[in-house]
């Protein structure tokens, strides 16, 4: 019994091998007769679906594993040898392995029924990645909005999940700094210091509210410090952009004052989830 057993998965192993070097072999014979670079494309998802359908039969994570990674070397190399930009390149490269990411935290957790939770940071952070190189033209504080904003929601995913503060203060705070530096001096057609710094740190302080409002993740208790800093901050920011800019200073608070209105209703929302609980 014990030998049948084990010579099933050699089998199996036979049975990928073999139909690798077929597929292999077509495509190498075609592309040295016409010169097609879409085979490459396509025998890249055949071998990622055998890979995949292989390893949620066998329930074997190698396979499984196997899969994303062979469909991101043949897409990625597809990638490089097509006309393209660099940072054109490297987007589509950086979309194609948060896809690998995703589709790796899906095979696990439907095959063995197990949450792999840290594949969702990666995922996250490249994917942020391309939509930044996939910009026309882009500059510093939008390669830094895009990435700190990614860097900032992946540490406040993950903080939330297993429950640590010293995860949730540094993703608030950079979903915070990373609009604040791009609205104030990266989309800002205001040429004016005081408009700028106070966009800044009206943006800054949202970044502290959050804090507060997904403390209820957390803890029962009303965190309520954050919010010391954040008005401090939020009313620095007022003061500076009425005093830059004081014939739009009525619609720059209204709408940084229903985005307040906003997180505030998460927050009413998240404490009666506490209380209900």
């Amino acid at each position: 019994m014990k030998s049948e057993q084990s010579s099933k998965p050699r089998k199996y192993v036979y049975y990928i091998t073999g139909l690798c070097l077929i597929l292999f072999g077509t495509i190498l014979f075609f592309d040295r007769q016409e010169n097609i670079h879409w085979f490459l494309l396509l025998i890249s998802f055949l071998l990622s679906a055998v890979f995949y359908f292989e390893g949620s039969k066998l329930k074997n994570r190698k396979y499984l594993i196997s899969s994303p990674v062979t469909l991101a070397v043949g897409i990625s190399i597809l990638i490089l040898m097509k006309d393209l930009t660099i940072g054109y390149k490297i987007g589509l490269i950086s979309f194609l392995l948060s896809l690998g990411f995703l589709i790796l935290f899906s095979g696990f957790y439907i095959n063995f029924q197990k949450i792999v939770f840290w594949l969702i940071n990666p995922f996250i952070v490249l994917f942020f990645l391309g939509v930044a190189l996939f910009q026309s033209s882009y500059s510093f504080l939008m390669f830094t909005f895009y990435i700190g904003l990614g860097i900032g929601i992946a540490l406040l995913v993950s903080g939330l999940h297993w429950k640590l503060f010293g995860l949730i203060i540094p993703g608030c705070l950079m979903i915070g700094i990373s609009p604040g530096l791009y609205f104030a001096w990266g989309n800002s057609k205001v040429e004016n210091g005081l408009v700028n710094t106070g966009i800044f740190l009206v943006c800054f302080a949202l970044g502290w509210g959050l804090i507060t409002v997904f403390s209820k993740v957390q803890t029962q208790n009303f965190l309520w410090w954050p919010l010391i800093p954040g008005g401090i901050l939020a009313m620095v920011g007022w003061g500076l952009y009425i005093g830059g800019s004081p014939a739009n200073a009525v619609g720059f608070i209204g709408n940084t004052g229903s985005i307040g209105l906003i997180i505030f209703g998460i927050y009413i929302l998240l404490m009666k989830r506490g209380i209900q609980r």
